[in-house]
């Protein structure tokens, strides 16, 4: 019984090592689309995604001191940083997108209801 609680915890003790940050852990995640050309930042390499949907191409930095770049902001999640576009006031469309909410209706008959 004591031989089998050791080796239990010594496959444990693996399977959490190996489950650990790799060397190639992606650090900072630039969101636009990129393509083999120079078209990333200083400090970042084109990269194609394709784990989660579609295949899609981001500029990528394994980097830890890498930052976002101007006119990004960062965005942490998932233990990565994300540079999505920064987002300014001169940006958004002063328009409504909420539905106008009509009053209700009087002078009806209650029988109408």
């Amino acid at each position: 019984m004591i031989t089998h609680a050791i080796r239990l915890s010594l496959l444990s003790g693996l399977l959490i090592a190996a489950c650990g940050e790799g060397p190639d852990v992606v650090r900072v995640t630039i969101d636009m689309r990129c393509d083999a050309k120079a078209s990333c930042p200083a400090g970042f390499a084109c990269m194609t995604e394709t784990e989660h949907g579609p295949p899609t191409t981001l500029c990528e930095s394994s980097d830890p001191a890498a930052t976002c770049p101007p006119g990004y902001e960062a965005k942490v999640g998932y233990g990565q940083t994300f540079c999505k576009p920064h987002q300014g006031v001169s940006s958004r469309s002063h328009a409504s997108t909420s539905a106008p909410v009509r009053s209700r209706r009087t002078g009806r008959n209650e029988t109408d209801l």
